[in-house]
């Protein structure tokens, strides 16, 4: 009889302990939890990522399939989680309705922001202009790689938004308030973009306050649109314009990544390494775009015009 007491005591203990272990993994419905449905869904899309890039490394035409192939990969597992693993509607994550207005609006606000830092970073001294492509290549080539830059780019900028602003945010709001989903998918985005270390370790500081103030901005165009079309638009253009058509990139190599414009870093470090100045006027912008958006929107609202 003590034996058999025994027994069930220790199985209704077992089971207590399977039950905790459950729960650590799995919410009340029977879905995993967001974290690790998020962690599951980032490391798939990151694998992704680094299997093409090993892929495609050395050709151009190589490279361009890659970033199509991982913007389908980032688009198709959000919707198999999102469908089949979360249980939630695919409109959630803003891919759904289409909106070419929203996508001119944000290319058109990225190439006049990035157009901006140029010339500030130009009349301060800060960059100086070597030349251009044409001089270099044949008017047919620069064009070609101008195109295949801004399709790179535009797949490039959905696969961000549809892992971040769309899978991330969606997700963590699953329970959360908005605004912590919106800072803790802030520095998910933050992260990738550190691929190496940092030159100062007031880079980062300048570096995270920029691509987190980004993505507020980001943030604030999927809440007022209900889409991820708008921050697309901007994402797209603000790296094309950066790399391809101006090669501002900090990292732009002696043929000035084939860009159509050939600029040279002419700032001080101010803190941040060679040419760093340049940064502080990424953050300046950053800063401005999403105050800027914000008191828009909330005028709108206070007004009754609202979002769509």
């Amino acid at each position: 009889m003590t034996r058999r007491r025994d027994m069930t005591t220790a199985t209704a203990a077992s089971a207590v302990n399977r039950g905790r272990i459950a729960r650590v993994f799995r919410e009340p419905s029977g879905r995993p939890r967001k974290g690790w449905r998020l962690t599951c869904y980032l490391a798939l899309v990151m694998a992704a990522t680094g299997t093409a890039s090993i892929v495609a490394h050395g050709s151009r035409v190589a490279n361009l399939l890659a970033h199509l192939v991982i913007a389908a990969a980032a688009v198709g597992l959000a919707y198999v989680f999102r469908r089949h693993v979360d249980r939630r509607e695919w409109s959630s994550i803003g891919l759904s309705r289409w909106s070419g207005r929203d996508v001119l609006t944000g290319f058109a606000t990225g190439a006049v922001s990035l157009t901006a830092v140029f010339a500030l970073s130009w009349a301060l001294g800060w960059i100086q202009v070597t030349g251009t492509e044409l001089s270099e290549r044949s008017p047919a080539a620069v064009l070609g790689g101008l195109a295949t830059g801004l399709i790179m780019y535009a797949a490039s900028a959905v696969m961000q938004e549809t892992a971040f602003r769309g899978y991330a945010l969606q997700t963590l709001a699953d329970g959360w308030p908005m605004r912590r989903a919106a800072m803790v998918s802030g520095l998910l985005f933050v992260l990738p973009h550190f691929s190496g270390p940092p030159s100062s370790p007031l880079l980062v500081v300048v570096l995270s306050a920029d691509l987190m103030l980004m993505a507020g901005f980001f943030v604030l165009t999927r809440l007022a649109t209900g889409g991820l079309w708008l921050a697309i638009g901007f994402h797209t253009s603000w790296n094309w314009a950066m790399d391809t058509v101006l090669s501002m990139d900090t990292e732009v190599g002696a043929d000035y990544g084939h860009a159509l414009v050939h600029v040279a870093g002419q700032a001080q470090s101010f803190g941040l390494g060679s040419g760093g100045a340049v940064e502080w006027l990424y953050l300046v912008n950053s800063a401005i775009l999403c105050c800027a958006y914000w008191l828009i929107t909330r005028r709108r609202r206070r007004g009754g015009g609202g979002g769509r």
